[in-house]
């Protein structure tokens, strides 16, 4: 079959992700356009690239060229705005993507889209799905995670890792006390600052938190943010007296060994973060996480086993403590969270797809 997905965001094709920091949902796309090709599809993206590019066998076209916008397929699969259910004229099957709250696919303007597409709704978590109250069919698809996050490291025989497998009296060096945090700025990052500052810091203070944020990262250089990022970015400044530091984010490649150098992912989270994007990635690298159960969180973590969700500040700082200090503890979470078990890839995903389709009545149009 022709896939296209469609995305009207920002510039991007299957090499973006190795090359620079790219966002959750854009990799989601651009992940499940290859799967969908290693399961013999035909795909095509029109998104904002710049030019015409071919990825993984994946064809990323301008969304703008219209003359070489497929004309038809069987199945097109639009990305977060419905409007761009009809970027295709013909297509035996319709699906929206969405990753965000489900609000808006109650709203009335969107009422003619769906009666002329009739198109299945493609949610991210249950939590998700439990917000919409509209009347479309839709399926829960949960993402999956890109290959850098749970391939093993390539180890070259040189070096201790290697050898340690064959000489049990080599000791190799122990995981930091490092921890990391990935979330938005406005997404309780302050929160997180104080009980560093205030509960843990204090306890251990060799140990160090890493913020990779790339809006924060411009303002620690000088660069101009944002006026609601302001204000964080002065409280993120006071606190390098914490060992808090501001970090640009890296590719795929690069946050796995970030991740994989670090204790703790600490996930502040948010009511409406339904996809938990870099919870995912840090998981299957193997690294315990530490969050509110906000969203989908709970989908994401197993509580005791792969990281802990919290109810307070006391709670943070207690289980962050000991995952620092204690090395079984540590080392107990992060097997269980990169466990082969609870992989989750993206051919996974293709193939549930796939069945969504051969489920699915044909849309209209």
């Amino acid at each position: 079959m022709h896939y296209v997905l469609i995305d009207d965001s920002v510039p991007f094709d299957g090499y973006s992700a190795s090359r620079r920091p790219l966002g959750g949902a854009e990799k989601a796309l651009g992940n499940l356009a290859a799967a969908l090709v290693t399961r013999g599809h035909t795909v095509t993206v029109l998104n904002k690239t710049p030019y015409p590019v071919t990825a993984d066998g994946v064809r990323y076209k301008s969304l703008d060229d219209l003359p070489e916008r497929p004309m038809e397929a069987d199945v097109v699969i639009a990305f977060r705005q419905p409007h761009l259910l009809g970027a295709v004229r013909k297509a035996k099957y319709r699906l929206l993507w969405v990753v965000a709250p489900p609000e808006y696919l109650t709203a009335e303007a969107n009422k003619t889209l769906w009666e002329s597409f009739s198109p299945t709704v493609m949610f991210v978590s249950e939590q998700q799905k439990s917000q919409y109250t509209g009347s479309l069919p839709n399926r829960v698809i949960a993402p999956g995670v890109g290959s850098a996050f749970y391939e093993a490291p390539v180890m070259l025989t040189s070096s201790p890792e290697y050898q340690a497998q064959f000489d049990p009296t080599i000791e190799l060096p122990k995981t930091p006390p490092h921890a990391v945090v990935t979330t938005h700025p406005l997404h309780g990052l302050v929160w997180l600052i104080e009980i560093w500052r205030r509960l843990i810091h204090p306890q251990m203070n060799e140990a160090r938190l890493a913020i990779y944020s790339t809006v924060l990262a411009r303002g620690v250089r000088g660069e101009s943010v944002p006026d609601n990022i302001q204000p964080i970015l002065e409280r993120v400044k006071m606190a390098t007296d914490a060992n808090i530091v501001v970090v640009d984010p890296r590719g795929d490649r690069g946050m796995t060994e970030i991740y994989r150098a670090s204790r703790i992912h600490f996930y502040p989270g948010h009511p409406q973060d339904y996809a938990c994007w870099t919870l995912t990635e840090s998981q299957a690298a193997g690294t315990p996480a530490i969050a509110r159960n906000l969203g989908s969180v709970e989908e994401r973590i197993v509580n005791g086993q792969t990281g802990y969700l919290v109810p307070d500040a006391a709670a943070v700082a207690n289980v962050a403590l000991q995952i620092l200090r204690d090395d079984a503890t540590y080392e107990t979470l992060s097997k269980a969270a990169g466990d082969e078990t609870r992989r989750r890839t993206w051919e996974m995903v293709a193939a549930e797809v796939d069945a969504i389709i051969a489920e699915t009545a044909p849309a209209k149009g």
